[in-house]
């Protein structure tokens, strides 16, 4: 089953990149497993927000959700 990411999945895919940061960094950042950070990012898990919020606050990129 393909995921379609969401361009919020896309913004932190490209933030970890212009930072030199991998998931293991990510996840080391935001006090998360690698597996759920991953699951995340990668679109397999949603409604995670309050990690989607920390996520975007750790890479600075616009959290798209409301509080």
């Amino acid at each position: 089953m393909e995921v379609t990411l969401s361009p919020w999945c896309k913004a932190v895919k490209k933030a970890l990149v212009d930072n030199d940061m991998r998931i293991k960094d990510l996840a080391r950042e935001t006090n998360f497993s690698v597996q759920h950070v991953s699951s995340i990012i990668n679109g397999r898990r949603i409604g995670c927000y309050s990690a989607e919020r920390k996520i975007s606050e750790v890479l600075n990129i616009e959290y798209p959700y409301p509080a």
